[in-house]
């Protein structure tokens, strides 16, 4: 049968949508003439953006495509567009019936979620798989459907030359325009358990201003305001952005800096894509299956028993894997990044 058109699932959260964007790459270079639909809820949406790859984008908008009669309703608007395929990144059951109900001819995705039956390829989630790092996770979907499996996959997010001046525009409004500036993500939607303190986030801030001069901008969205809001106290000349600029504008302004600190996060993955020096600071969560992916990215962790647990919060209360990475350390792994 030929695949003229692809409907593919993103998963739910930036950071797995943008580490599945290797994979995006591999199956339009799969089905070169086919047309490939992405299927998003809207806070993943601007990942997928102006990636040459994607002819179109479908939002799963909370107020119509919720509950019972959301699904109906939205497997009726997929039929209408005569899906071929569906490649399935996300996992849960709810994606699988979306496919089946919305009349795509082939359904490939993970066997999990007691989701076998509603697919026509179900990929056996495998041990093997599962140790690997998330962007090969993704590119088995492809691999298993006939393409390649690339040694070194790097996902690339693409900005607009319009987005790029919007960029631009606020470094010369804030005079620093030519100068270095360094971006910050100290906050982490997944728990505590991944955020560093944010006053080490400042200590390293100041290192390089410091040195190298410019500024630091602060990026987050409003449920990073708090952690936010700590860097900014800890180095009043922080710039902080949290929950004032639209995610496609904050990507264009990250693709600008002279380097990047983070915590396990969706603006981790952002930056390495970018090919930002990025370093990650991690802390339950581990980095070998969820590190930044790129170039010029690097983790820094402080292993202890008990990690990495994987947990939200600490369940003994030291948050001790995350208190334990020094600042100077940070300070240091920033700087041979950018050398």
């Amino acid at each position: 049968m030929a695949i003229k058109k692809i409907l593919v699932r993103a998963p739910n959260w930036i950071g797995d949508a943008v580490m599945c964007l290797p994979s995006l790459e591999e199956l339009k270079a799969l089905y070169l003439s086919s047309e490939i639909f992405v299927l998003a809820k809207p806070r993943v949406i601007p990942v997928f953006e102006s990636n040459p790859a994607v002819r179109g984008i479908i939002s799963l908008k909370p107020e119509r495509h919720s509950g019972f009669f959301g699904t109906l309703r939205l497997s009726k608007e997929l039929r209408g567009g005569s899906f071929d395929l569906a490649v399935l990144f996300q996992n849960a059951f709810g994606a699988a019936l979306i496919s089946f109900l919305g009349a795509a001819k082939e359904r490939v995705g993970y066997a999990r979620d007691m989701r076998s039956g509603l697919l026509t390829k179900a990929i056996p989630a495998s041990g093997e798989i599962m140790k690997k790092h998330q962007v090969f996770y993704y590119l088995n979907i492809i691999k298993e459907l006939g393409g390649k499996m690339p040694g070194r996959p790097v996902p690339q997010i693409y900005i607009t030359a319009q987005e790029t001046a919007i960029a631009r525009a606020f470094l010369e409004k804030n005079n620093l325009k030519g100068k270095p500036v360094f971006g910050v993500a100290p906050g982490a939607s997944y728990g505590p358990s991944k955020r560093w303190p944010a006053e080490r986030f400042a200590s390293v801030l100041k290192g390089l201003t410091d040195e190298y001069g410019g500024a630091a901008l602060v990026f987050g969205g409003p449920e990073d305001k708090e952690a936010c809001a700590g860097v900014k106290a800890a180095l009043p000349s922080a710039i902080d952005l949290s929950g004032k600029t639209p995610l496609r504008e904050s990507i264009a302004l990250m693709s600008c800096s002279s380097a990047f600190l983070t915590n396990d996060s969706g603006p981790m993955h952002i930056a390495a894509a970018l090919g930002v020096p990025t370093v990650a600071v991690f802390g339950s969560t581990e980095d070998s299956l969820t590190g930044p992916v790129g170039r010029n990215a690097a983790s820094v962790r402080e292993k202890i028993e008990c990690s990495p647990c994987f947990k939200r919060e600490c369940a003994f209360g030291h948050y001790e894997c995350l208190k334990r990475v020094e600042a100077k350390r940070v300070l240091a792994k920033v700087k041979e990044l950018m050398q």
